[in-house]
């Protein structure tokens, strides 16, 4: 549907504005879709990132920069969300003996379980996106890049 049809806007005064309402339209869209989903798996999309991110790195270890680095959303409380990750049993933090500035994140096998489950009910998210072909999906992120600069 058109942003305008959403919006019951007959027009915007350049391309821009309209470029810009549907960008943060688009958005609440896909934050009205993703967060229920990780709700019902009992997650918040930032701490699924950060499961992400120790998943991509294990067995290693991740210290609090690298994961705030990589994060999608990079205003989130890492120490937090870690702090919750850890009541879960998803991941576990050491001080490093060598540096106590240095904390050291893994994830746990419990964590990588859950990280299972997310990955087999992703399907069901992204069936909500397959009103795009996969070449339109890939044009459409090639131009968000390149809004990005």
């Amino acid at each position: 549907m058109r942003i305008e049809d959403e919006l019951h806007q007959k027009d915007f005064k350049d391309d821009y504005r309209r470029l810009l309402a549907n960008l943060l339209f688009t958005n609440n869209w896909v934050n009205q879709q993703v967060m229920p989903f990780f709700k019902e798996l009992d997650l918040t999309l930032q701490q699924h990132n950060v499961l992400a991110i120790l998943r991509g790195q294990h067995p290693k270890p991740v210290c609090f920069g690298e994961i705030q680095d990589r994060m999608v959303d990079r205003n989130s409380n890492v120490t937090r969300l870690v702090d919750k990750l850890i009541e879960k049993g998803y991941v576990t933090r050491v001080i490093c003996p060598d540096n106590r500035r240095m904390i050291e994140v893994r994830i746990t096998e419990k964590g990588l379980e859950k990280l299972q489950q997310v990955d087999n009910s992703f399907p069901q998210l992204l069936a909500q996106f397959h009103n795009l072909s996969q070449q339109e999906a890939v044009q459409a992120s090639e131009l968000l890049d390149k809004l990005r600069g």
